[in-house]
């Protein structure tokens, strides 16, 4: 079985750690890692905080936590199957390509701490393939990374209530955020918001607004 590389390890914790473990562990890594007390470099100790804080982010927040949850048990099955279908040399060992993948592997780090890109198109695979739940964890992920096209479809998810509760307030949120990228598709549905008052406050002005933006933007593009 691979030894995949997950936030639980980057906070030295086990998958089934409750949140106070993992509240623990974090202070303590962070207390570890200062700047001002690592006896290493400032450079090592500044690298290995952003992680930690990237894994606690992902690990105390149930949902997200759960999306991770179910890239590790993928990539533990992908691993798996992969190590069935290792070639062996005449003395049973494995060949030293699949030692080199299986290295690769190790060594690849969670998606949710390093490719925003990554994230989306992964997510966009799990909704086609009908693991909402998982794909809706990517998203926002995704989204909060600064993803524009992830910004405008966890905006579409809350508007139109696909897979979690419907918000028209969240759904504006997520469209501004997309919309000021310059997401043509996030800043027309921002326009029909302000048009109709669904989640914002009713305003004819800014409605026409992002409608002459995603005008532009599309013209753009064209």
């Amino acid at each position: 079985m691979a030894n995949i590389r997950t936030h639980y390890d980057n906070l030295k914790v086990t998958r089934d750690a409750p949140a106070s473990v993992i509240k623990a562990a974090y202070k303590a890594l962070c207390q570890t890692f200062h700047p001002d007390k690592f006896q290493g470099s400032t450079e090592e100790a500044e690298r290995v905080i952003r992680l930690v804080n990237v894994s606690y982010a992902v690990l105390i927040d149930p949902v997200k936590r759960a999306g991770h949850n179910a890239w590790i048990r993928e990539q533990e099955a992908k691993a798996k199957q992969q190590s069935e279908k290792a070639p062996f040399n005449d003395t049973g060992k494995a060949t030293e390509q699949q030692r080199q993948r299986q290295q690769q592997q190790d060594t690849q780090p969670p998606p949710s701490s390093t490719d925003s890109e990554a994230m989306f198109q992964r997510a966009c695979d799990l909704n086609d393939r009908g693991r909402h739940a998982e794909a809706f964890s990517l998203y926002r992920q995704s989204a909060e990374l600064g993803h524009a096209k992830a910004q405008f479809n966890l905006g579409l998810m809350y508007d139109q209530g696909q897979y979690v509760t419907q918000d028209y307030a969240e759904a504006v949120s997520w469209y501004s955020k997309a919309a000021e990228q310059g997401n043509a598709n996030a800043q027309y549905n921002l326009a029909l918001k302000f048009q109709s008052g669904q989640g914002v406050v009713q305003d004819n002005t800014k409605a026409a607004y992002w409608y002459r933006r995603a005008a532009e933007e599309g013209n753009a593009k064209a």
